[in-house]
């Protein structure tokens, strides 16, 4: 797993690279390898033990290929829809591990729960946030309840993979719920972007924090 996972991370250094120095094709072709490899790292290093991040992972490569040709609209919209069914399917990963629903969890035998005094201090900064943050995006009328949407999920993202720490305050939690952030980190950037022209170091900051998100949540999912 390590090897692989050095590899990705080789991989993901001169993408980013790439980027900066905008070598346009060397960046394509780095893209489309950097989400495999952390695939195979979560195969390697979780085996079965969560399903949810495979098809995760694959949905955010399919986003990634799609955002190559960012400027054709119909490959902007799947990329985003992509992306979007990979933050739900990590959700229902999240939801299993807390055990909410009745679902599995991983408590050992121990009662798992909600933590709603928790929930009630988190839920208004993040709400707060929210609010700042579409006003930042400020996005077409047209793009307004898409926007919002996907919005809507990254939140919901957040406040289950804060629970995942609540329940799993070690260090596995700890990624899981910096992955969550850097996920709202890089898809704000790339959405305020989306309706302005896109700056080198915009697209360098969205990579960075997109391929630090993926790689926190699965590190965090492996380490449990």
């Amino acid at each position: 797993m390590w090897i692989l996972f050095a590899v990705f991370i080789l991989i993901s250094v001169f993408h980013v690279f790439t980027i900066a120095l905008q070598k346009e094709k060397l960046r394509q072709i780095s893209k489309c390898l950097v989400i495999p490899f952390l695939l195979a790292v979560y195969i390697a290093g979780a085996g079965n033990k969560f399903l949810f991040p495979i098809p995760a992972l694959i949905l955010g490569w399919i986003g990634d290929v799609m955002l190559l040709k960012i400027e054709k609209k119909g490959h902007f919209i799947l990329g985003l829809v992509s992306f979007l069914l990979g933050h739900i399917l990590y959700i229902f990963t999240f939801i299993y591990i807390i055990g909410l629903f009745g679902t599995g969890g991983l408590s050992g035998g121990k009662a798992v729960y909600f933590n709603i005094p928790a929930m009630v201090i988190f839920v208004p900064p993040v709400v707060v946030l929210t609010l700042v943050v579409f006003r930042l995006i400020k996005p077409t009328k047209e793009m307004s309840i898409p926007v919002i949407l996907y919005m809507t999920v990254l939140v919901a993202m957040n406040l289950v993979g804060f629970q995942v720490f609540l329940s799993n305050p070690g260090a596995a939690g700890l990624l899981i719920l910096s992955g969550c952030f850097n996920f709202i980190v890089s898809d704000t950037i790339l959405a305020y972007y989306t309706f302005r022209k896109l700056k080198l170091l915009g697209a360098v900051l969205i990579m960075v924090y997109y391929i630090l998100a993926q790689a926190e949540i699965i590190m965090g999912l492996i380490f449990l």
